[in-house]
C-alpha cells in the first residue's frame, strides 16, 4: 500500500533534475545553501532505523543551520480578492477533473483504540473518518498515535472497501517524550501521485520542535491537456507543541516554521525546480498569531481566522502558500463542520476528532507566472 516504505530513498536512484516550471532556469527568486543532510526522527522499529540510516545518508534539509537566515522583505499578505466566507460540504459537490482538493486533518489519539472504534454513542467513528477522508484527493493526517502506520492503514481500508483507491505515507513517530506522533499524507492514486522517493523529515539537531515538519511533493494526475502540465506542489505537514506557540514561550515553533517553509521551499528548487510549497498542519494559533511566517512576502494562511476546533470557537489548522507563487488555488476553501455537516451532536462529534478538517481547491493544471511575478527577487526572501 506504500504505506513507511515510501519515505525510504532508493540510494542507487541518480541525481534527478528536471525543467523549471514556471520561471525558467534564468529566473531564480531564491538564494540559499542547503546542507545535504536528512533525518527522519526517532524510531522503534528495525525499519525505522534502516530508513533513518538511508535518509541521513542521501541527505534533506537541515534546521541548525536556519539561525543564520535574514529576510529582505517586510510582510505582504496577498489575500486581495480572497473568499472570507468558508464554503460548506453541501456547496462542494463532486470532484472536478479540472481541480484537486488539498486538506489537513488533527484526528485527535489516531492510535489503536481509536481506529478499532466502529458504533459508540451512537456514532461510527472510523466509518465518519472514511467518509470525512474521501471528499479530498490528498489529506494531511497529524496526530498519529502507537509508534506505527496501523491507524492510517485501517483506514485507508476502509475507504477502498467501497471501490476507492486511496494509499497513503506515514513517517516514523516523532517527539522529545514518549508521546511520539506519526505524519500521514492519505491520496487518492487516481487522482494523485507521490514523487518518488520526495518524502523525508526536516532535521533538527538544535532541538528547536518537539514535532518536526514532515515533507513530501506530489503531482495532479490530470486528464492531458496541450499546453497544459499537471499540477506539482511540495506539502509541509506541521504540528506544532501548544506549549511553545505562545508569547511566553522562549523559542517560538512558529518562529521555526517559517525558516522551513523558505528553506524547504529552495530546496526543492534547487532539486526538482518545484516552486510551489504549501504548508498545512495544526499550529495552534490563529491568523494573527502567525507572527515570522506572516512576514514572508505574499505568504498568507487561505481561511484566516475561521474555526478550526470542533466546538467552533478556535483556529488552530492552516493552509499557508505563496499567492504568488501558487496561483493554482482557485479561492475556494471550507471546513466540514462535523456537527452540522454530519449531522452529529457535540459529544458525537468529539469523538471523531477536537479538530474539524479544513480544506482548499487547487487548479489540477499548472498556471504560469507572469514575466513580471517569475523575475522578481523580492516575491520570497532572500537568505544569506
Amino acid at each position: 500500500m506504500g504505506l513507511l516504505k515510501n519515505l525510504l530513498p532508493s540510494l542507487l536512484q541518480s541525481s534527478r533534475s528536471r525543467s523549471r516550471k514556471k520561471s525558467g532556469s534564468g529566473a531564480r527568486s531564491v538564494s540559499s545553501y542547503i546542507p545535504f543532510s536528512r533525518w527522519l526522527g526517532p524510531s522503534i522499529s528495525v525499519l525505522g532505523i534502516v530508513g533513518a540510516v538511508f535518509l541521513v545518508i542521501t541527505g534533506r534539509v537541515d534546521l541548525a543551520s536556519l539561525d543564520r537566515l535574514t529576510t529582505s522583505e517586510a510582510a505582504s499578505t496577498a489575500t486581495d480578492g480572497m473568499p472570507v466566507q468558508p464554503i460548506t460540504l453541501k456547496q462542494l459537490g463532486e470532484r472536478s477533473p479540472m481541480t484537486i482538493r488539498l486538506a489537513s486533518f488533527n484526528i485527535q489519539m489516531f492510535g489503536d483504540k481509536k481506529s478499532s472504534t466502529r458504533m459508540r454513542d451512537g456514532v461510527d467513528v472510523m466509518a465518519t473518518l472514511a467518509q470525512i477522508v474521501s471528499q479530498f484527493d490528498l489529506v494531511a493526517i497529524q496526530e498519529v498515535r502507537g509508534g506505527n502506520s496501523v491507524p492510517v492503514e485501517r483506514l485507508v481500508q476502509l475507504i477502498n472497501t467501497s471501490g476507492a483507491r486511496y494509499t497513503a505515507t506515514v513517517s516514523p513517530p516523532i517527539g522529545r517524550t514518549s508521546q511520539t506522533e506519526c505524519y500521514a499524507f492519505v491520496w487518492d492514486e487516481t487522482r494523485i501521485e507521490m514523487v518518488r522517493d520526495s518524502g523525508y523529515v526536516v532535521q533538527d539537531t538544535a532541538d528547536r520542535m518537539h514535532r518536526e515538519p514532515m515533507v513530501a511533493s506530489f503531482r495532479a494526475l490530470a486528464v492531458p491537456r496541450a499546453g497544459h502540465d499537471p499540477f506539482s506542489f511540495t506539502l509541509i505537514n506541521a504540528h506544532t507543541d501548544p506549549d511553545e506557540v505562545t508569547a511566553m514561550a522562549t523559542s517560538n515553533e512558529i518562529n521555526v516554521l517559517d525558516d522551513v517553509f523558505v528553506r524547504v521551499r529552495q530546496y526543492e528548487y534547487d532539486r526538482l525546480g518545484e516552486e510551489d510549497c504549501i504548508l498545512l498542519g495544526d499550529l495552534n494559533v490563529d491568523a494573527d498569531n502567525l507572527q515570522e511566517l506572516a512576514m514572508i512576502p505574499n505568504v498568507f494562511s487561505i481561511a484566516g481566522n475561521t474555526p478550526t476546533n470542533t466546538r467552533r470557537t478556535k483556529t488552530y489548522d492552516h493552509i499557508l502558500i505563496d499567492g504568488q507563487m501558487t496561483r493554482e488555488y482557485t479561492g475556494r476553501f471550507g471546513v466540514i463542520d462535523l456537527q452540522s455537516d454530519l449531522g452529529l451532536s457535540e459529544t458525537q462529534a468529539l469523538l471523531v476528532s477536537d479538530h474539524m478538517p479544513l480544506w482548499a481547491e487547487f487548479s489540477a493544471y499548472e498556471i504560469p507566472q507572469t514575466p513580471a511575478v517569475a523575475a522578481r527577487p523580492e516575491a520570497v526572501p532572500m537568505m544569506r
